[in-house]
């Protein structure tokens, strides 16, 4: 939950010789960025983005989301990071005035603009494709 997130500090935590990986000519800062992001999005079982997005309103909104959390016996050392996140959620947003929960969700969601350029780019069909569908 630190701020902001520094794609080092995963490496660092995750790989016995992160130190020397960052310093790698062989390796990219925007590989090992890319990696961070899909260890994130692997462990999380939702996009980067969301996971990172849901760390960060619980961190500024910790001392209501964090106590409920302990009320509800909450461990995050005996949970995956995606049910944390799943419990965090469903705290959340039982937490909010019911009118704000679809926003709340769409921004929460909503990639970021380098995303949705592949997601566009993921989204196109070729004719035959499309005619194989059987439409």
């Amino acid at each position: 939950m630190t701020d902001p997130f520094d794609p080092d500090d995963l490496i660092l935590s995750l790989v016995t010789n992160g130190k020397d990986l960052l310093f790698l000519d062989t390796v990219s800062a925007d590989d090992l960025e890319h990696v961070c992001l899909d260890v994130i999005t692997t462990a999380s079982a939702r996009p980067w983005w969301v996971a990172l997005r849901l760390v960060a309103m619980a961190r500024s909104n910790w001392s209501v989301l964090g106590a409920e959390l302990i009320l509800k016996g909450v461990n995050p050392t005996q949970l995956s990071l995606a049910a944390w996140l799943d419990a965090l959620l469903l705290v959340a947003l039982k937490n909010m005035d019911p009118k704000d929960v679809t926003m709340f969700t769409l921004r929460l969601e909503e990639p970021p603009p380098e995303e949705m350029e592949s997601a566009v780019e993921e989204m196109e069909m070729s004719a035959d494709s499309f005619l194989s569908l059987g439409f």
